[in-house]
């Protein structure tokens, strides 16, 4: 039976370039969220704030597309609040609005926090927390019926930190596309961005975040280029154009590592797959992640990573042979363990049956689980 599905992100929508500014996970999340829907012949609105170069356009008569300000007392349609079967919100602005816009109707609300600010805390002992923000997350739960769980520790958070009921809790994960991020080439995916076979990559993806870690990318970049020749480093996302990214451009200029350091801006998901495969090792130095997304997709591209012990990743990760999990995180630790990769290489494969481990996360499969637990 058809529902109308309602989905928030205020944060950010899938139309913005990936990588930058608050384009991330939750926008591919939220992306095939609505392809499943749409696939199952469900009807969904999709709610998200105003801005500028939008390309997220799906044709499709069960489909509804809505850019408001979220400012405005009445920027959602009364006909939508009242059509509206399922409620499906994205991060914690989100759960603001959908608190204010849709508490007087009676219907099914899930909540997707993507990240908590207690959570960031627990993998970051020098985190310091928003309180202001740690009670709307509170509140935020009280109005849901349901908040998902993306791993065992915000499991535990959400529980011991936020005092949810166990029973409003439902575990579930983001996932990957297969039909993106498979093996090819490495000469092939090299000739497609345009980097030299001789060289050694290492590549990072995501924004430039505090907690993504990006500094300490860069900075045991700096360490590694000390000690293995035609070694370089390419940044997929990291805020390109930003001043912030242009500070770090400008402070490399003058330097050594100027030429060494490759900037590829936003990277569409149908796209990364080139990135990933022309890459020796993608390195995931984050301070803190909820899931783990970039090692899923690197993983699933077949290329060897090196992660923080955070979110997810070691349940993908076979140390010592699909990757590395970092016992602690500093740039000289990095250093150390990346020139660990290369000294033994041949003892970093990937067996016939690694993707049985990753195949459960495959969106088709995450998103089959979440509604079955739902039971919607």
């Amino acid at each position: 039976m058809s529902k109308v599905y309602t989905i928030v992100s205020i944060h950010s929508c899938p139309g913005q370039k990936i990588g930058l500014g608050n384009s991330g996970g939750l926008n591919i999340y939220v992306k095939n969220l609505i392809f499943y829907l749409i696939q199952k012949k469900q009807k969904v609105i999709f709610l998200s704030k105003k801005h500028e170069n939008c390309d997220f356009k799906i044709h499709n008569k069960n489909f509804n597309l809505l850019h408001i300000d979220p400012t405005k007392k009445n920027c959602v349609p009364e006909k939508i609040i009242k059509d509206t079967n399922v409620l499906i919100s994205n991060y914690y602005t989100s759960g603001v609005f959908s608190k204010k816009f849709f508490s007087k109707k009676k219907l099914l609300k899930i909540n997707i926090s993507h990240t908590l600010e207690y959570l960031k805390k627990e993998h970051f002992s020098d985190y310091k927390v928003n309180i202001n923000r740690i009670n709307k997350e509170k509140s935020i739960f009280e109005f849901f019926d349901y908040t998902l769980s993306f791993s065992k520790l915000e499991n535990d958070t959400l529980r011991d930190k936020y005092g949810v009921p166990i029973k409003k809790i439902i575990n579930s994960t983001p996932g990957f596309e297969r039909k993106y991020f498979y093996n090819q080439k490495k000469d092939y995916a090299r000739k497609n961005i345009n980097v030299k076979n001789e060289d050694k990559l290492l590549l990072f993806v995501g924004r430039n975040d505090l907690l993504k870690g990006l500094d300490i990318a860069i900075s045991g970049f700096k360490i590694l280029e000390k000690q293995i020749k035609s070694i370089k480093l390419g940044i997929v996302g990291g805020d390109l154009g930003s001043s912030e990214q242009k500070k770090i451009e400008n402070d490399l200029i003058n330097s050594d590592y100027k030429d060494k350091i490759y900037w590829f801006g936003s990277v569409s998901q149908d796209n990364l797959k080139n990135y990933y495969n022309a890459s020796d090792l993608v390195v995931i130095p984050s301070r803190s992640e909820t899931f783990g997304i970039v090692c899923l997709e690197a993983l699933a591209s077949e290329t060897h990573v090196v992660a923080t012990n955070t979110g997810r990743m070691k349940d993908f990760i076979d140390d010592g042979r699909t990757g590395i999990l970092l016992d602690e995180l500093s740039p000289n630790y990095l250093s150390k363990k990346i020139v660990n990769f290369f000294e033994n290489k041949t003892n970093f494969i990937f067996d016939d049956n690694y993707y049985k481990k990753i195949q459960k996360f495959e969106w088709q499969n995450v998103l089959d689980d979440l509604f079955q637990k739902i039971n919607i």
